[in-house]
């Protein structure tokens, strides 16, 4: 039967190792020399070291579309720093929420970036004020609710077009349209007169004089 022998270090050669392990972070051994972090990236405690360096009247526009839901918020950007908290969803977490429209824009697609480029290729103003939106799947809303007779949903979806696209002659044109629908033809006879001056149509046009002829009887 062998003796069983051990071999251990005494404890005063073993201190040295032990402090000089704990003297080194993790990356000390994964780069020589450690990485010296900028003194602009260190965090102070309690708000955040001069977030961006702006001023107390400087705000960030925040837009999130996913279409289904729309929010959109501008956010200050505060020298003493913040957290905002934004809930897409209804929950029972305390967070005060902004009543939903009714109405949630359709988000842009590839689609819709030609169009936007022909639009503002032709000069037409856009408004950076109001939110993106589908042309294209506008478009489709508003001809979905002509089809179901509901007009005034229809117009409430050209209105929130020409809240981005003032100009937008097919829009405009539309408008004048539902207009007439709902009997407001004066209202319809200064649509069809500011789109005429964007981009003439003859249809349009003819529609116009029956209008005014039909106005001034």
């Amino acid at each position: 039967m062998k003796a069983r022998t051990s071999c251990r270090l005494p404890f005063w050669l073993l201190l040295p190792l032990t402090l000089g392990c704990a003297a080194h972070n993790y990356t000390h051994y994964l780069i020589e020399p450690a990485p010296a972090t900028n003194p602009a990236l260190e965090e102070e405690e309690g708000t955040q070291l001069r977030p961006m360096g702006f001023g107390s009247t400087t705000a960030m526009k925040v837009s999130w579309n996913d279409g289904t839901l729309l929010t959109e918020v501008e956010i200050p950007l505060l020298s003493s720093g913040q957290r905002i908290v934004i809930e897409h969803s209804k929950g029972a977490t305390g967070v005060s929420t902004i009543p939903a429209t009714r109405l949630v824009l359709p988000p842009p697609t590839v689609a819709d970036t030609s169009l936007d480029a022909a639009y503002r290729e032709r000069g037409l103003r856009v408004n950076p004020d109001a939110p993106e939106l589908s042309l294209t799947g506008a478009r489709t809303r508003m001809q979905e609710a002509l089809a179901g007779g509901n007009y005034q949903l229809a117009l409430e979806w050209c209105e929130l077009v020409l809240a981005r696209y003032p100009s937008h002659p097919e829009t405009l044109r539309a408008k004048g349209s539902i207009l007439v629908m709902l009997g407001e033809r004066e209202k319809a006879i200064e649509i069809y007169e500011a789109v005429e001056e964007i981009e003439s149509d003859p249809s349009v046009r003819k529609q116009l004089e029956e209008l005014q002829r039909t106005n001034n009887r």
